[in-house]
């Protein structure tokens, strides 16, 4: 074959060098009797080489060495006869030019045409259950854009104003020791029958923070909570933020650095009470409560309340939402505003949501669970090793133990089958690569920190439209089972003119809506909420213990450990579903680890956290939303489709890939080279779920897969032939991609994947 000028040019910047002398040795002298092992060796160096990613392919779709690769794994399957290839090793034995060895390549390609694989049988798929994300963004992706997006993502559906039983569970003087209840009386003084006395006559936020120290300073001088407030950006050592007003204890009152993980309530202040700005608003609280919840991984709920001008709202946040005592004036109700300033700074840990559970004693923490066999056992609680940065979530928290296990705090779903159960299940059918339970308890759930509220149907943003699916309006109020109604006013609109503003200008918002939505990335996704019985979510909370433990696949130190690892994971995934019966539904880097082979049954990976696990044929559970990292998602799950053992393995491939051109550049795989300034796969976590869908699919084309492989650092150029093959298996080779799942037995996808990882582990 004649060669192009590009080509010739791509050659010569690109040269093979010694790069297949070590295959010489191996060939025959006159290439007479090759073996398929060898031929194969030889095409796999070519493969990996710079210039067959450079080198169009003869009919140009995709480069070499996607042709060379698709050719190399026929070969493997005795697809194609050894004789089609002496020109080339003639070639190579010769040591002749790069330009005649690759002309012999592309001579090899033009005539050899793979079959195209037989249609597979594809088992239909069926609605599931939607998607809740539970985000884990890279640090360069935290705009405050973005993040907020994701926080109104979380809780647009399970925000509640006017909540009954709100003040008396919060801040009712009744339960109030003595020096509380004088605290009260006193400041109660500062307040003439109509308004406070000294309150600015204009509300700015200067002249109203003097005033609340003065309050403070006057009557609360022995609060063992003391209010503070920032006057840079930069005084949170942990990120960036200028927080209004927040309370900690006082023995952080003479530092001018703050930290997360002191703070215990959140205030918002503004001179000017606008309802038009109430969702702006409570997203910046939001923002703030999410840092809190990421310092205090173990909190169980957070304070917050916003003051603009003389209008206070009283917030909870815990992880199934946020519900609100609704606005007042504190000029109009001064009680409540003295209870709420009395209560923030006088609080018990129970009812600040601190994490009460946890013994902290010599400087250590420890927690106390019941053994498997039903006897308590105090376990001590080493470093963090997982948790998540979302408030309405599973709040993931995992922190290493003095015995080398794992201890896991977790909200999972009362609808879903507990994961100390699935992983007793797994254990009695034999499954292999999957951790076993060493002690478990359960220490309280949303339905038990709610009793006494009264949830009215949820607050209705005004621009959050109906054309995402939003569900009916309810119109009943629950009590905290969410399972019970009775009737109740409407007062979750932001006012009644508003409402008509929005009745009338409703085609004009969803037209806008719509269109922001598909021009803008970031922005508020669409809604994927179920309608259910339950207005929120009741989450069971509880402490488990696993073994053994190991580090999270995003730690690997070498190539081999990598591969090793996700191979051997997907073992214990084969495991779990061809013999336990059990799908895990939620695989991502923070789910599989990195294990010692004597500590963990021969497996250097295993899988972790069957939070979301389902028996196989179980039928839907009956939660509200289905939660995941976006950006291990399959497909086909983020366009709802019923979640299938493929769907697995495809997030198993977009792990790796994420691993290879992410995760590598920080753990020390770069050398000299630096990472790309805007990753493609940005495009896998920022954005719609549609968009994010459809990002996904066209980056699994030949031709888009080897932009991401561009993004690998060259040391990791040997993981791209087993990247391609993976592709291939899952998607197949035509320019139709494949998305369903195959029907009948599942090794015919396990057994391929397997195999490739084992090739591409022994060529290193």
């Amino acid at each position: 074959m004649i060669l192009t000028e590009q080509q010739i040019k791509i050659i010569s910047e690109h040269p093979l060098n010694d790069t297949l002398d070590r295959f010489r040795d191996k060939l025959p002298d006159d290439a007479g009797d090759l073996r398929q092992e060898d031929t194969a060796d030889l095409l796999g160096a070519l493969v990996i080489s710079p210039a067959a990613f450079s080198i169009p392919s003869p009919d140009g779709s995709g480069s070499v060495a996607v042709k060379l690769f698709s050719i190399l794994r026929h070969l493997r399957e005795d697809a194609i006869q050894l004789e089609q290839f002496r020109p080339l090793v003639h070639h190579i034995i010769d040591k002749s030019p790069d330009n005649i060895i690759w002309a012999a390549v592309l001579s090899l390609i033009d005539i050899l045409s793979p079959p195209t694989p037989p249609p597979s049988s594809i088992a239909p798929t069926f609605k599931g259950t939607p998607i809740m994300t539970s985000p884990s963004r890279l640090v360069d992706s935290e705009t405050c854009d973005i993040v907020e997006g994701e926080l109104f993502e979380e809780i647009k559906k399970c925000t509640f104003r006017n909540v009954g039983g709100f003040w008396d569970k919060f801040f009712d003087p009744k339960s109030w020791r003595r020096e509380q209840k004088a605290m009260l009386k006193g400041i109660m003084t500062a307040h003439d029958g109509e308004k406070w006395t000294d309150f600015p006559t204009t509300p700015d936020e200067k002249p109203v923070w003097h005033w609340l120290r003065s309050l403070e300073e006057r009557f609360l001088a022995d609060a063992p909570y003391k209010l503070h407030t920032t006057k840079t950006a930069n005084q949170f050592k942990e990120r960036k933020g200028q927080m209004d007003i927040f309370l900690q204890t006082r023995a952080t009152e003479t530092s001018s650095t703050f930290c997360y993980k002191d703070v215990l309530v959140i205030g918002k202040q503004k001179k000017s009470y606008d309802t038009s700005r109430f969702k702006a608003d409570l997203l910046q609280l939001t923002h703030y409560v999410r840092g809190v919840f990421a310092d205090q991984p173990t909190r169980r709920f957070v304070h917050a309340f916003s003051l603009c001008a003389s209008k206070m709202e009283l917030w909870v946040f815990d992880r199934s939402g946020a519900y609100s005592s609704g606005p007042f004036d504190i000029h109009d109700e001064p009680g409540k505003f003295a209870r709420a300033f009395i209560g923030y700074t006088t609080m018990g840990d129970d009812a600040m949501g601190l994490d009460t559970f946890i013994e902290r004693k010599d400087g250590h923490r420890y927690v106390t669970l019941d053994d498997a066999n039903g006897k308590e056992t105090k376990v001590r609680l080493d470093k963090a090793m997982v948790r998540q940065k979302a408030i309405v979530c599973r709040g993931t928290t995992c922190y290493g133990t003095r015995n080398s296990h794992v201890a896991k705090f977790s909200w999972a779903s009362d609808k879903r089958k507990l994961e100390v159960e699935q992983l007793k299940l797994a254990e009695e059918k034999g499954v292999k690569g999957v951790a076993r339970v060493v002690a478990h308890r359960q220490i309280t759930t949303i339905a038990e920190m709610r009793e006494g509220l009264e949830f009215p149907k949820p607050h209705k943003f005004r621009d959050d439209a109906v054309q995402f699916g939003d569900p009916p309006s309810a119109t009943a109020s629950a009590n905290t089972s969410g399972n019970k109604r009775k009737s109740s006013s409407d007062h979750t609109s932001d006012n009644a003119s508003e409402s008509k503003r929005r009745q009338s200008n409703n085609q004009k918002s969803k037209l806008a809506k719509e269109f922001n939505d598909q021009r803008s990335i970031g922005k508020d996704k669409p809604s994927l909420y179920t309608p259910s019985e339950d207005l929120w979510d009741n989450r069971i909370y509880s402490c488990l213990v696993v073994s053994p433990a190991g580090r999270v696949i995003s730690e690997f130190k070498t190539i081999k450990e990598l591969l090793e690892s996700m191979r051997d994971a997907i073992k214990a995934h084969q495991s779990l579903y061809v013999t336990g019966n059990i799908l895990h539904r939620d695989i991502s880097s923070n789910n599989i680890i990195i294990t010692e082979p004597d500590t963990a049954d021969g497996f250097k990976g295993m899988l972790i956290d069957l939070d979301l696990a389902e028996v196989r044929d179980s039928g839907p559970s009956g939660a509200r939303h289905r939660t995941g990292t976006m950006q291990f998602m399959a497909v086909e799950v983020l366009r709802t489709a019923d979640h299938t053992y493929r769907h697995d393995l495809e997030s198993f491939f977009y792990v790796l890939l994420w691993m290879c051109a992410r995760q590598s550049w920080s753990n020390g795989f770069a050398g000299e080279e630096r990472p790309p300034k805007e990753s493609l796969l940005r495009r896998w976590e920022i954005g719609s779920i549609k968009y994010i869908a459809a990002a996904k699919e066209g980056d699994m084309t030949v031709n888009r897969l080897e932009d991401i492989m561009g993004e690998f650092p060259g040391t990791l150029d040997t993981v791209k032939p087993l990247c391609l093959e993976i592709r291939s298996i899952m998607f197949g080779d035509t320019a139709r991609l494949r998305f369903g799942t195959p029907a009948g037995n599942p090794e015919q996808l396990y057994t391929p994947i397997i195999t490739a990882y084992d090739a591409a582990i022994r060529d290193l």
